[in-house]
């Protein structure tokens, strides 16, 4: 028997809007290897520091979880913003370590790799105090990175998923306290090569039984009391078959749960009888991707439908009966000379189909087609410098403000706070903000998909 610690590390906010996007993240992965291990006969001891009570929205950005500084926009400008620690400190990691056995393995995750630094001292951290201990260092951005993962000073990096936990579903006895909500795995991977995404690192596949992913569910809302169940495939329209399966597994279940599509329905996929089906199934919640407005942004995205696809789902499901208000609808926002078009006749599509707006600022990671047709403005940047939320392809402090506001803006659900703050614009963006809103008060968007299944 080997003793493992692993360790989820905790992550970094520049703003409000990035912290609540981490409000229901689980270490899914690392919990399945623990679960493995431990099936295996191993000791396993987990640590989620990026665990975090619901304090409210803007609450972590507190002086006393100040992280950092980094730079502002684009690598010539001089502007920095403040980063905060979502999580647990390193002070209460230290404090921990202290009441811990010396392990043999520590097993270090970290998904994004602009949160790489946390990780990098969790490890130096865990060997100064357990210097015989085997590090290793796991997850999408070691994978992504090797080399750069290589100098946290683990022992070991992995690339890619861990062979012997596939298929494992993850144990909450294994967590420090039951969660109000569970993650579930049908499918992985993207075979869309979209110009912002790094999904498509794995293959699409299946990675779950989908009969054996809806008992699973069923024990544990049996027995944790467990209502709502996230699944965080990146595509799972990809795999209809296995959707369907699911489906189809829930309702003859009596699915007593909520279910969330929370990584993205693909819309031009998303058939009448398919959204019927997910409604008996007891899905309650879905992303719908947006992105955007104007045909060539989505033609430059790789995206394979447009935004009026994603319209027609949304409404389609909001004619239904479902809350679309609880629909995520994504959109990217931050791209080196877009137009005020895109930005805001998108964020007003969304509310013209009942959806609730969730914009994205361009996160862009090396390897991506983004960061290539932004590497004159990129060159020279640590990717601790490429979190979205630091606006790192935009240029002047002038600029730089004015999407602050209009990132402000856009993630309005009542379009008249969207109004208030749009008086602030420089007129050129306020006449296109207008122009998109006179759209808008043209009334609810309607599609005719929902035909087939009501008729």
């Amino acid at each position: 028997m080997s003793r493992l610690l692993m360790i989820n590390p905790p992550v970094l906010v520049a703003d409000p809007y990035q912290e609540d996007l981490y409000a229901e993240a689980v270490p899914f992965g690392l919990i399945q290897i623990a679960t493995h291990r431990v099936n295996e006969g191993d000791d396993v001891t987990i640590l989620d520091m990026a665990g975090y009570p619901d304090i409210g929205l803007g609450k972590v950005m507190r002086e006393e979880n100040l992280y950092s500084h980094k730079p502002l926009g684009d690598n010539r400008s001089r502007a920095r913003r403040a980063l905060y620690l979502y999580g647990r400190s390193m002070k209460w990691l230290e404090e921990k370590l202290q009441g811990i056995k010396n392990p043999d393995e520590i097993w270090v995750t970290c998904c994004i790799s602009f949160n790489y630094e946390p990780a990098h001292d969790i490890i130096k951290i865990c060997r100064e105090h357990f210097p015989a201990a085997k590090i290793i260092f796991g997850g999408f951005y070691p994978s992504l990175f090797p080399d750069h993962a290589k100098t946290s000073g683990a022992d070991q990096v992995h690339v890619g998923q861990y062979g012997p936990a596939q298929g494992v579903f993850p144990s909450i006895d294994l967590v420090e306290q039951i969660p109000p909500i569970w993650i579930f795995r049908l499918v992985q991977g993207c075979r869309y090569r979209c110009s912002f995404c790094i999904n498509s690192f794995y293959r699409n596949e299946q990675v779950e039984d989908a009969q054996n992913a809806a008992d699973e569910i069923i024990k544990i809302h049996e027995r944790y009391g467990i209502e709502t169940f996230s699944n965080w495939d990146p595509n799972i329209m990809l795999r209809a078959d296995v959707l369907d399966e699911f489906l189809d597994a829930m309702i003859e279940r009596g699915s007593p749960v909520k279910i969330k599509f929370e990584m993205g329905i693909q819309p031009d996929r998303l058939t009448p009888e398919l959204a019927q089906k997910m409604k008996r199934a007891g899905v309650k919640h879905m992303t719908i991707p947006f992105e955007s407005s104007e045909p060539e942004m989505m033609k430059r995205f790789g995206k394979p439908y447009r935004m009026e696809a994603s319209m027609d789902a949304v409404a389609m499901c909001r004619d239904m009966g479902f809350d679309t208000s609880r629909f995520h609808c994504t959109s990217v926002v931050g791209i080196r000379d877009e137009s005020y078009r895109h930005v805001f006749r998108t964020y007003l599509g969304i509310l013209k189909a009942g959806g609730h707006p969730t914009p994205f600022p361009l996160t862009p990671t090396p390897g991506t087609r983004e960061y290539k047709l932004h590497l004159e403005f990129l060159r020279g940047k640590d990717l601790s410098e490429l979190n979205g939320h630091l606006w790192p392809t935009l240029g002047s402090i002038e600029q730089i403000k004015l999407y602050d506001l209009m990132y402000q803006i856009i993630n309005q659900s009542d379009p008249e706070r969207a109004i208030k703050l749009s008086k602030l614009l420089p007129q050129d963006a306020k006449r296109e903000f207008d122009d998109a809103f006179k759209w808008y008060l043209q009334g609810p968007w309607r599609t005719t998909r929902q035909e087939s299944a009501t008729s």
